[in-house]
């Protein structure tokens, strides 16, 4: 017995007496921290609080839009051969900079040291850790009502959850999250640490307006959860507040929202940003890699590409809502894979003219890949980003339309549009000099149809259905 007790004793011994001091220092700083936080609200606070307690709007939820509700093809035409189609034209000749070598990921900066109680998350692959208090757990055990809602916010925000938005800022600024990335953090650190989903929703809202969004709490028989976007988002139930739209985003696993809804009609004055998708995005998964090879044949000769990538990006890209269309060719491949896939392309285009090298990676679209309409493929409407294009097995037209265009734009850096016909994308490419074949004019400049779908079409060609229809133009990488 005498010698467990000599344990603390030897342990406290071998501290110095100025660590003790500062230990003392800090736990007395610490206590009166805490004080501070359970009896004073900051003033914005105060006056948010009184917003929630007042009486609440009702509002009616729309169903989400689709984008392109025409049909798409379900069978795709092969165009007639064309003679001569692969001879040289008067276009300059391309000469390709190889990519730099790819740098070692940069390691994240080290972020403040957790200590007590923390969540431990696998977020699409980067393991983290994220500290909590016990309140997190018990702000909302009620039925929703304006009261218990507004009861829930005092008690977060006369809790000590600085350190977890703190660490939040600190892990969305050393992997890069984009706002959306961010969303899906914080309602991940939710989802695991209260206990049912009502609570998880409450302490996403709370911290998603302490991080300084827009974030807008909604409820019926169940807490919702919903936020403001700067671009259109397609298939997602929202309702409209003093002229802004709140989508409820699918950031948790929760059905999607649909009939009236009550919300409160003000705004916590430091929450004013809204998911930002106009911005591409810059995170990038961890983890185990994915590998693929795709196969296609030029001028009869098979060739074939190889790379990987993070299997955790696919589930990352899908987790985002449908988007407009232009922000699908601007999102960047991850920095290896993207190096992978032009290293082995740089070889096939350089030294052809600029048409030539269209025409090839026209060919490697468009039968490098299985056509599927994403009816038959997701059985829903699911817009695909590059890099999804190049891991599924198939892939329909504005999938293809939008990986054509980021492999011109990066390989060949010439201008590419996008071409949007109801029911149907292709792309449009400006050649240095005037070609043969359909073109339109855009901001002054001539652009020739190059339709990555159309099977075998080399540019100039259009799909035979669409050949009287005029398609809107969308400008890309601005």
């Amino acid at each position: 017995m005498k010698s467990l007790m000599l344990v603390p004793l030897l342990l406290s011994a071998s501290l110095s007496h100025a660590d003790k001091a500062a230990m003392s220092d800090y736990e007395k700083w610490r206590s009166g921290q805490l004080q501070e936080f359970r009896t004073y609200l900051e003033e914005n606070d105060k006056a948010f609080i009184g917003f929630l307690k007042q009486r609440w709007e009702e509002v009616d939820t729309l169903p989400g839009t689709q984008e392109d509700p025409s049909p798409k093809p379900v069978h795709i035409p092969e165009a007639p051969s064309v003679p001569d189609a692969d001879k040289p034209s008067d276009t300059p000749v391309i000469t390709v900079t190889p990519p730099a070598p790819v740098e070692p990921p940069v390691t994240a900066p080290p972020v403040r040291p957790v200590s007590g109680k923390a969540t431990r998350l696998n977020f699409y692959g980067h393991r983290l850790s994220l500290p909590y208090v016990e309140t997190m757990q018990t702000a909302f055990r009620k039925r929703p009502s304006p009261e218990g809602i507004a009861e829930g916010w005092e008690t977060l925000a006369g809790s000590d959850y600085r350190p977890t938005t703190q660490q939040l800022e600190q892990w969305r600024e050393s992997l890069r999250l984009s706002d959306w990335a961010t969303a899906r953090l914080v309602s991940d650190f939710a989802s695991a640490t209260a206990p049912e989903q009502d609570s998880q929703t409450l302490l996403s809202w709370f911290l998603l307006v302490k991080l300084g969004y827009d974030a807008r709490l909604a409820y019926n028989n169940h807490l919702h959860l919903l936020l403001p976007a700067d671009d259109d988002v397609f298939g997602v139930t929202f309702f409209t507040l003093a002229g802004k739209r709140y989508y409820n985003l699918p950031v948790s696993q929760r059905a999607p929202v649909s009939g009236k809804l009550f919300t409160y009609n003000g705004q916590h004055e430091t929450a004013t940003t809204a998911v930002r998708f106009r911005v591409p995005e810059h995170f990038v998964a961890s983890g185990p890699q994915s590998e693929r090879t795709l196969t296609f044949n030029q001028n009869g000769t098979p060739v074939t590409l190889s790379y990987h990538y993070p299997k955790a990006q696919i589930d990352y890209l899908n987790s985002l809502p449908q988007l407009a269309l232009p922000r699908y060719p601007v999102l960047e491949l991850p920095a290896e894979t993207r190096s992978a896939v032009i290293q082995q392309l740089i070889p096939l285009v350089q030294g052809k003219d600029e048409v030539q090298a269209v025409n090839l990676l026209l060919n490697f679209v468009q039968n490098a890949f299985e056509y599927k309409t994403d009816e038959q493929q997701f059985r829903e409407e699911n817009y695909l980003f590059p890099l999804e294009t190049l891991h599924y097995a198939a892939s329909d037209c504005e999938d293809r339309a939008a990986l054509f265009s980021q492999l011109v734009h990066d390989l060949l850096g010439l201008p590419v549009v996008l071409l949007d016909y109801p029911g149907h994308v292709a792309a449009a490419v400006a050649f240095s000099k005037e070609v043969n074949g359909d073109s339109l004019m855009y901001n002054a400049r001539r652009y020739t149809v190059t339709d990555p779908t159309y099977i075998n079409a080399s540019a100039g060609m259009t799909m035979p259905e669409y050949a009287q229809t005029t398609p809107q133009i969308i400008g890309l990488f601005d």
